[in-house]
């Protein structure tokens, strides 16, 4: 396990609701572990359906803020970037991945970042059983597993750290929110601890 700081959220709320989801999933992980391994894999689908849920709402609070705290603003971002953002309306996932990637917000410019958070948003659509868009293989065990849940803790993981160090507010108005525990090894260390 380990933290992130939460100085860069801007609706305090929607900061409580991820650490209640990071608590959640805490508890998942623990049963996962405890399971046996074909029990496991049963948890691979809650647990990755709520990071992206995760990674979800850390875009609607960068969008949320970046719309509603004109007068603050949003260190890191470009004027002209705050007014083609402030100008639409985005309050869906896709539309969160593809101003992102406009604008490349998460630092990802020449990566493939915003191609696997829209895969991941066609995962985190399979909560619905039936399938019914059809999208990625046909077979639930095929589409929730332990490799994709790694990787969807690294996409979490490379989203949050990159909010938390890019898009801190003043610090008059942190420490509202408890800092985030992710609950699992950090994949993604820092140059200096390496």
């Amino acid at each position: 396990m380990f933290k992130v700081n939460s100085g860069f959220i801007g609706e305090f709320k929607t900061g409580d609701n991820i650490n209640y989801n990071l608590n959640c999933l805490k508890a998942l992980y623990a049963a996962q572990n405890a399971a046996s391994p074909s029990e496991a894999r049963l948890f691979c689908k809650p647990i990755t359906i709520t990071l992206v849920s995760i990674i979800e709402a850390l875009l609607h609070d960068l969008f949320f803020r970046i719309k509603s705290h004109t007068s603050e603003g949003v260190q890191n971002i470009a004027t002209q970037v705050l007014d083609d953002v402030r100008s639409k309306t985005l309050d869906q996932l896709q539309t969160y991945i593809a101003s992102a990637k406009k604008h490349d917000l998460l630092g990802a410019s020449g990566s493939d970042l915003y191609e696997k958070l829209d895969e991941l948003r066609q995962v985190r659509n399979r909560v619905h059983i039936q399938n019914v868009k059809k999208q990625l293989d046909l077979d639930e065990g095929r589409v929730f597993t332990p490799n994709r849940q790694k990787s969807t803790e690294e996409m979490l993981e490379r989203v949050i750290k990159h909010v938390s160090d890019k898009y801190k507010r003043p610090e008059h108005v942190q420490g509202f929110v408890d800092d985030f525990e992710l609950p699992w090894e950090e994949h993604l260390k820092p140059e200096s601890s390496k």
